[in-house]
């Protein structure tokens, strides 16, 4: 009888410990709750007292915008993940955000690191210094990765991402209080607050830059970390730089669909002497990246889809690709890169190898467009043939024996007479009759 009171009590006791804990985590939920919404407050206050953009008087020009402290950026990223939450968001486990972080933007993480938040430059891909100063395309442009919260985001200011009069009525009449005019050395200012970015006379409109801010941030975190390809549309629409830098500054070649997209939106040059060395360079970026230990990655991914693309009667990529051998690394060898002969010869090999195969396809037949012609024309030849087989040709098959076949043949363009049939190696610098 003793004993079954004292598993009544023992019960109890469970059930009120339960209860207690429950309690405990309840109330511990309001009070982070509570000091999060007051963090938005003292931030938000401040914001609204800056103004949104400050003017000298005279000549009536916008100053650059103050750096922001890191409460600032923290709010701002909880506001993002608040965002991102409630609108289908799915954080991934930290593995899983740290892989896309180093396939899509190249970045990785160190997960033993106490840094909350890093930095990636647009400008500089390879800059590891932490900025404080809102993006303006000029002098910064980039995003902010947090390793807590899983997301990425540009720094936005409250303003920008909620309807702070309608969330913080109390808060927002502080810009009923705001002194508009200051003068500071001698010169005078102006301030614009927040509240009348919606009067402008011009086309700008906070309330739907917001409304723009918010679906850009719904958009590039679940394409990049949800793989929602649902985005995509959207983004090539309405984020085009960030899309493109991807895969032209980050090297990210493994979604086909918007490789394509930028290979097909890639304005390449006519046939024209006087734009080669400054155009060809826009093809380095869709086939190659140096990342920032100086190693070379060939995007066989774009090479394999540029393939794909061309047909013997529709190929003006691939002679393209032999525009930018014949005139960016021969004539011209990687003069604006800053390669090493390591590091050329690595990409020459890939792209000559690349090319090479159209010689011994029927339906091309394209002679000595690649492998002979950059023998034959190339002052380094020596160099790159000496890292070519230091490197055992870079695990390609067949490059030897191509390689070796082209640097025992007549030299066609010499004398400009070129072969027979067609198309016609020699001279392809003035092929235009061939790709109108």
């Amino acid at each position: 009888m003793l004993s079954n009171k004292f598993k009544y009590i023992s019960f109890f006791l469970f059930v009120f410990n339960i209860m207690g804990c429950q309690e405990k985590q309840k109330s511990n939920i309001v009070s982070k709750m509570e000091k999060d919404n007051k963090n938005i407050e003292i931030i938000l206050e401040k914001q609204l007292k800056q103004g949104a953009n400050n003017y000298i008087d005279d000549p009536g020009v916008e100053i650059p915008k103050k750096a922001f402290e890191f409460e600032e950026l923290n709010v701002s990223m909880f506001l993002v993940d608040s965002l991102l939450n409630s609108n289908g968001y799915k954080t991934p486990i930290q593995s899983d955000f740290n892989k896309n972080i180093k396939l899509k933007l190249n970045r990785i993480i160190d997960n033993n690191s106490d840094k909350q938040f890093l930095y990636i430059n647009f400008f500089n891909k390879c800059d590891r210094d932490f900025n404080y100063f809102p993006n303006n395309g000029v002098d910064y442009n980039g995003i902010y990765i947090d390793k807590v919260r899983k997301i990425i985001s540009k720094f936005y200011y409250i303003p920008e991402l909620i309807d702070y009069q309608k969330n913080y009525p109390n808060v927002s009449k502080i810009e009923n209080q705001v002194q508009l005019h200051y003068s500071l050395n001698e010169n005078n200012y102006t301030i614009e607050l927040w509240k009348d970015l919606d009067s402008r006379n011009d086309d700008y409109s906070l309330s739907k830059q917001r409304k723009f801010n918010q679906q850009l941030l719904i958009s590039r975190n679940k394409y990049l970390f949800n793989d929602d390809q649902s985005q995509f549309a959207w983004l090539i629409n309405n984020d085009k730089y960030f899309m493109r830098s991807l895969v032209t500054t980050f090297g990210y070649t493994e979604d086909k669909k918007l490789l394509k997209w930028v290979i097909e939106n890639t304005e390449l040059p006519y046939f024209d002497k006087n734009a080669k060395t400054e155009n060809l360079k826009d093809l380095s970026k869709l086939i190659w990246t140096k990342d920032c230990n100086g190693n070379i990655r060939v995007h066989q991914n774009t090479l394999d889809l540029i393939k794909e693309l061309s047909t013997p009667d529709d190929n003006l990529y691939i002679k393209y690709i032999a525009e930018y051998i014949s005139n960016y690394m021969v004539s011209f060898p990687f003069k604006e890169e800053e390669l090493t002969i390591e590091q050329q010869a690595k990409i020459a090999a890939y792209i000559l190898y690349w090319g090479e195969q159209y010689k011994y396809d029927k339906q091309y037949n394209y002679n000595q467009m690649f492998m002979t012609r950059f023998y034959n024309y190339n002052y380094q030849k020596d160099l790159y043939e000496k890292e070519f087989i230091k490197n055992n040709y870079y695990g390609l098959p067949k490059f030897k024996e191509w390689y070796e076949a082209a640097k025992k043949e007549k030299d066609y363009f010499n004398g400009g007479k070129g072969m027979e049939d067609d198309p016609q190696p020699s001279d392809y610098e003035s092929r235009a009759k061939y790709i109108k």
